[in-house]
């Protein structure tokens, strides 16, 4: 038997739940194990991977120091030989978006495993990181969690397994990447 890939995600206090605003300059931590959303990611993993650690880190103090932290996630991500590396998602939190996109550029740049986060439109990070890492579309908050999942999940698969993820079919930002693509129907008769 083939041994399960692993999986690493990342995520901020809150979600973490290590607590809200006035906890957003905890320092970066690990469990092993899935916490919060990294549960629900286990749960859609579960007949090909396992989430092996859960990478927890407060807003504040991510963005207070990007390079140092970027790099400290690097090292436990090598750390836990992941295969797969998922961050957040997002949805509207401009500090937590920008910590995902970052990580997310990191890993995928750094030890070329396939990565992928979720914001809302608005969120800043998707403008800053959309060309690095595909970002899935979510709603404003975290009604919307249940679909960011899927779609994370179901791209990163896709990605793992070297297949071809398209926007407007996996439901992610455009990365200014043109890909030509085989169709049924000729433009004409399209």
């Amino acid at each position: 038997m083939e041994r399960r890939l692993r999986a690493i995600c990342y995520v901020n206090q809150f979600f973490g739940q290590k607590g809200g605003e006035e906890f957003a300059d905890t320092g970066l931590s690990v469990e092993e194990k899935a916490v919060g959303p990294a549960m629900a990611i286990h749960a859609k993993l579960e007949e090909i991977a396992e989430v092996v650690a859960t990478i927890i880190c407060g807003d504040n103090f991510f963005v207070e120091n990007i390079e140092q932290n970027s790099k400290a996630v690097v090292d436990l991500v090598r750390k836990y030989d992941a295969d797969l590396f998922f961050a957040g998602p997002s949805f509207n939190a401009g500090r937590y978006g920008i910590a995902c996109g970052e990580v997310c550029k990191a890993i995928g740049q750094t030890l070329g495993i396939p990565s992928v986060t979720a914001m809302f439109e608005e969120n800043p990070g998707v403008e800053i990181y959309r060309k690095y890492v595909p970002i899935v579309k979510t709603g404003d908050n975290a009604r919307s969690m249940p679909d960011a999942i899927e779609k994370m999940v179901a791209i990163n698969n896709k990605l793992y397994k070297k297949e071809m993820i398209l926007p407007h079919i996996d439901n992610y930002f455009t990365q200014g990447i043109k890909k030509n693509v085989v169709v049924e129907k000729l433009a004409a008769e399209r």
